[in-house]
């Protein structure tokens, strides 16, 4: 019995010293010896911010314990390089993609690429900003999650360096879902179109007539590998494509510039090889 107990107090104090050492990489070791009555009152059941699925410190619920007290600091004293670090393991193309359109959700509309490097099993990717405030890791992960990816693990090595170990198996791209054999209107585009080619054998593609579109037209398997692409340096009104078997999007854009077809393109989705 008193072994029992032991073993039980052996493992909590492990448990907290790995949590402390997560909050001390957050806010600093200064600042939890500042605040160390304060942590352990907000961090007294520490069981509770362990990951269920691998048994490891939840950086997510750690930070929002201490945004919502104060303890996270959010902004730099003045405009500052910020280095980021994504790592994960599958779907590059795809991920990148997921990445950036999460980071453009929260307002990162500039960044630079500094390293992007695929080994064995793991992904790569660096990239710098000039900001005067941290990436919110809140806001970004639930930017990630509506896009299919969970953040596993967050690490601070200095002030100006974050990593963000990410799951990336269920990754998707934030494509238009259109629906077959119907009609749909989209509006003036401030990006390429992505839709989803929901297994149509078929697309019809229709512009406004005040409008001078000169296609670009590429067709992407769940890899973001091109299949096929078409480009046509003509003024085209209506365009009948067939939608290649293992495409999963489609990509539509001009060849020159968006401005081509302000008034956005009609597209309709064929599940008839006759139609």
């Amino acid at each position: 019995m008193v072994k029992y107990i032991v073993l039980i107090l052996l493992v909590s104090v492990s448990l907290f010293a790995n949590l402390q050492e997560k909050i001390e990489n957050f806010i600093s070791s200064q600042e939890y010896s500042k605040e160390e009555n304060l942590l352990k009152v907000l961090f007294k059941n520490s069981d509770s911010f362990y990951r269920v699925s691998d048994g490891n410190v939840d950086s997510l619920k750690v930070i929002k314990v201490l945004e919502d007290n104060g303890l996270f600091k959010l902004f730099y004293n003045k405009p500052i390089t910020l280095k980021v670090k994504f790592i994960t393991k599958k779907n590059p193309l795809i991920f990148m993609k997921v990445i950036k359109g999460s980071l453009e959700s929260i307002g990162y509309n500039y960044f630079l690429t500094t390293r992007a490097t695929k080994k064995e099993n793991e992904f790569i990717w660096i990239i710098n900003l000039k900001t005067k405030h941290l990436i919110n890791p809140l806001l970004f992960s639930d930017e990630l999650v509506k896009r299919g990816c969970e953040i596993e693990d967050i690490e601070k090595k200095d002030d100006n360096l974050w990593v963000y170990k990410i799951n990336s198996d269920g990754a998707r791209l934030n494509a238009k879902k259109i629906d077959l054999d119907t009609n749909v209107k989209l509006k003036k585009p401030i990006e390429p179109y992505l839709i989803y080619s929901n297994d149509a054998v078929k697309i019809k593609i229709r512009t406004s007539f005040s409008d001078h579109w000169y296609p670009s037209v590429v067709f992407l398997d769940s890899a973001l590998h091109v299949i096929s692409q078409t480009k046509i340096d003509d003024r085209t009104y209506v365009l009948k494509l067939d939608v290649p078997q293992d495409s999963k999007y489609i990509r539509i854009g001009d060849i020159y510039t968006l401005d081509n077809i302000k008034h956005g393109l009609s597209i309709y989705l064929s599940s008839d090889i006759q139609q």
